[in-house]
């Protein structure tokens, strides 16, 4: 049943008097503006938002979305980001890594105005209206470094923001089609925001029940070009995920771990206070059903985002995987009806946020705490020496040596002391250099050096290692120098320690057949219609594929 008003009725909040109606929009643009102020004042780019900007570099030079000329590698995990900064990139003409610091800040702009326009609409029948959950994320220090960073929180935000307004102007009888198309993009924003897209999309089909053959046709409609774009994955790049997901064990349970990087952020800027004020009264301002079924749409898509980054054991950076969640369980309280308890609690908020803004720190600040997390930014601005790294070159600068300045040829593994060694034959490049700085590596050379991570964001064979004991959350796949030499070394050469040689050779023996060779040529093989349909029907077993090299793997 239909629970919205009927087309053409004009909503209550449309009929506020025009002094409210002024308010809220003023709440709302003073909210985009202290988004931008904090937002640029914070502005960087990571060496993680590195490695986006040099297969955006590749696509733009003709290469295809890959890391290295001659290997399919997915290394990022939102193809929508990396397109996006691709387009801009190409129609502007400028830096990548300059219109990725630009792109992250005016999506998260964006957010928070749809964001509190969205709950404008739901609330703005009581008039005008008290900024609320809007104070919590804008205090958030978080928030506003992860607006730029180079990486997709920013549009992460946007499709949060845009998703939420676009949900409350249905059920208030606007437009169908536009929420359906948006909420579909969600697998290819990040593909943990599937568990955000079925929820809305759930509440959509609640709030505007077209009938059953309009709601398949809705459904169809919405995974159209995500489920175009996944056959294109399972025969270019030969997995069922993104290689990240694989680097990171994605479908693994480290509940522990997912706990204590929801504590650094909880426990830093004292959340459950602020969270527990602001969010039921969200709930109890609804007057309807309709307010209610919208209202609960993004606290069940928060709740289900947060599990599932509990579930997975948080992430390096700190505070950057639970924003998203955070953001969507602030919704339908970004501002509320101006009723005495409201009041009272906006207030509260309010002094803590000047608290959290101005005071309120992770205790390991510019460097990396006891559990592996990480102040990210700080970090990189201090290795930088600058406030504000917003290209490469800061990165490249900031390198004891000048790796982009290399004539030489051959392997380069540096911390083997072994030296430079012949390159295979039939590999596309002259020149391949190892390193764990992925970003800075691969910033600091030409797109025609292979650049091996040997964390296996951008190497297929690391990615399908089993994980490590002892290493930080997405840093658990250091793949073995052996392998590196087994995989990129020319035949015929002779090593100066034997036994690593000796080991070198019976790796080669194994890379050389069954699952392991399936795997490389998957991503090396040229891309015929035989071979886009083997990757396409193997990927299944090849993304389920992993294998334990000696003394690395945890016992089980």
């Amino acid at each position: 049943m239909d629970v919205v008003s009927p087309p053409g009725h004009v909503p209550v909040a449309m009929r506020s008097p025009w002094w409210a109606r002024r308010w809220n929009h003023a709440v709302t643009v003073l909210a985009a503006v202290v988004t931008a102020f904090a937002g640029w004042q914070n502005r960087w780019i990571s060496d993680d938002g590195l490695i986006v900007t040099r297969t955006v570099r590749q696509l733009l030079a003709g290469n295809g979305p890959v890391f290295n000329v001659g290997e399919r590698v997915e290394t990022g995990t939102s193809t929508a980001w990396t397109y996006l900064v691709a387009l801009v990139s190409w129609v502007s003409g400028g830096d990548a890594a300059f219109v990725a610091v630009l792109l992250g800040l005016g999506c998260t702009v964006g957010a928070v105005t749809f964001a509190v326009l969205g709950a404008v609409r739901l609330h703005g029948g009581s008039g005008w209206l008290l900024p609320a959950g809007v104070l919590v994320v804008l205090a958030l220090p978080p928030f506003w470094e992860f607006a730029t960073s180079g990486l997709e929180t920013g549009l992460v935000f946007l499709w949060t923001g845009l998703s939420w307004w676009l949900l409350v102007r249905a059920a208030w009888g606007g437009p169908v089609l536009p929420p359906v198309f948006v909420l579909g993009l969600a697998p290819l924003v990040r593909p943990e925001l599937t568990l955000a897209y079925l929820v809305f999309l759930g509440a959509l089909l609640v709030l505007r029940w077209p009938g059953r053959w309009a709601a398949v046709r809705w459904f169809a409609m919405s995974v159209a070009l995500p489920v175009a774009y996944q056959v294109f994955r399972m025969g270019y790049y030969g997995l069922l995920v993104p290689n990240t997901a694989l680097a990171k064990e994605a479908g693994e349970s480290r509940w522990a771990r997912g706990l204590l990087y929801a504590g650094d952020t909880v426990l830093t800027y004292q959340l459950v206070g602020p969270l527990l004020a602001v969010v039921p009264l969200a709930l109890w301002a609804c007057r309807t059903r309709r307010d209610l079924v919208a209202s609960l749409a993004p606290l069940l898509a928060g709740v289900l985002t947060l599990l599932y980054v509990l579930r997975v054991g948080g992430d390096f950076m700190h505070g950057r995987m639970l924003l998203p969640a955070l953001l969507l369980v602030l919704l339908p309280a970004m501002v509320l009806p101006p009723r005495a308890m409201t009041g009272l609690v906006c207030v509260a908020v309010a002094l803590w946020a000047v608290l959290c803004a101005t005071s309120l720190r992770v205790p390991y600040a510019w460097n990396v705490g006891p559990d592996g997390i990480a102040d990210e930014r700080g970090f990189y601005v201090a290795w930088t020496r600058d406030p504000h790294p917003v290209t490469a070159e800061s990165y490249v600068r900031a390198r004891a040596e000048p790796l982009g300045a290399r004539t030489d040829i051959g392997l380069h593994v540096p911390g083997t002391g072994l030296g430079p060694v012949p390159l295979r034959d039939d590999g596309p490049a002259r020149l391949a250099v190892t390193g764990d700085v992925l970003g800075t590596l691969g910033a600091s050379l030409p797109l025609d050096v292979l650049v091996v991570d040997r964390l296996g964001l951008a190497n297929a064979l690391g990615s399908h290692m089993t994980s490590a004991c002892g290493q930080r959350v997405g840093h658990e796949k250091p793949l073995p120098f052996e392998y590196v030499y087994a995989d990129y070394m020319a035949r015929g050469v002779t090593l100066r320690d034997a036994r690593f040689g000796a080991e070198v050779e019976r790796i080669r023996g194994e890379l050389a057949g069954g699952r392991f060779l399936d795997l490389l040529e998957a991503t090396r093989a040229p891309l015929t219609p035989r071979r886009f349909w083997d990757n396409l029907v193997g990927a299944p077993a090849r993304t389920a594929f992993r294998f334990s090299p000696p003394g690395v793997s945890c016992p089980s």
